[in-house]
């Protein structure tokens, strides 16, 4: 019982998918972290499904580019675009950290973070319309890009566990504060598996997904640490965001070159 009420509050937490309504017990939102990996799994077959399985994937193609650029957002409700455009105003303000984790908190947008998810979203499309238009009966690529919103998800967690907290409130500290052993063991289970298929199916498009994730995540810890003291709940979205579209990048600049 205890795994089913994790699995819900991962749900409700990291996505719009109905959940039942249940009462939350002390240590549950830590644990909960053990499923969000599998928010990105629920992206991924819904990716798989528009884009590998007949009629569905005889669509036009940019039928589905639009509503592979949509599935992420209507499973998450958007939560970890909200971050990366509360990081984009803060970063864009060019003030101290403690300012800048004050702009985090404003609940108003400003341009530089409707500027910066336009750019990202172009990019992001760039990116798909290749991998989609380009290798259309290419399963295993179609199979590594459904990965990387799993891959993000293990990241994003681990990161939240083992970088140092800008602040001790909120919801990615009573997340990730004290996590358990187990917690962060099932991740990096997940988070090995994920890469090893990528290598196993692909070689060359997988390592250069891999070897993305990596240098985003160092740039990650470098950006955080300089500008906010550390990782707060809307940084952990910046990256996730900062993430997948690098990663969906690679992807198909690799399997293009190759």
């Amino acid at each position: 019982m205890r795994i089913i009420r994790w699995f819900i509050i991962a749900f409700s937490t990291y996505s719009r998918i109905p959940m039942a309504r249940i009462k939350w017990k002390e240590g549950d939102s830590a644990y909960s972290l053990l499923f969000f990996p599998f928010v990105g799994v629920s992206i991924g077959l819904l990716l798989f499904l528009i884009n590998g399985i007949a009629p569905l994937c005889d669509l036009p193609d940019l039928v589905r580019i639009l509503l592979t650029l949509w599935i992420p957002l209507a499973v998450t409700g958007g939560i970890h675009v909200d971050g990366f455009m509360d990081t984009e105003d803060a970063l864009r303000s060019y003030a101290d950290p403690a300012k800048k984790l004050e702009i985090l908190k404003d609940p108003h947008i400003g341009a530089f973070a409707v500027i910066g998810l336009v750019k990202h979203y172009l990019l992001l499309a760039a990116g798909i319309s290749v991998i989609l238009c380009c290798f259309p009966s290419d399963q295993r690529i179609l199979l590594l890009l459904c990965l990387i919103f799993v891959m993000s998800r293990c990241l994003s967690g681990l990161t939240s566990i083992y970088f140092r907290k800008a602040k001790k409130d909120g919801m990615l500290y009573a997340s990730a504060a004290k996590t358990p052993g187990v917690v962060s063991a099932a991740l990096i289970l997940q988070l090995l598996l994920c890469a090893s298929f990528m290598v196993w199916s692909r070689p060359v498009s997988g390592l250069a997904v891999l070897l993305t994730f990596a240098v985003i995540t160092v740039f990650y810890r470098h950006m955080a640490y300089g500008n906010f003291d550390g990782v707060t709940g809307d940084t952990a979205g910046y990256y996730l965001t900062v993430s997948e579209t690098a990663a969906v990048l690679a992807l198909a600049a690799a399997s293009f070159i190759c």
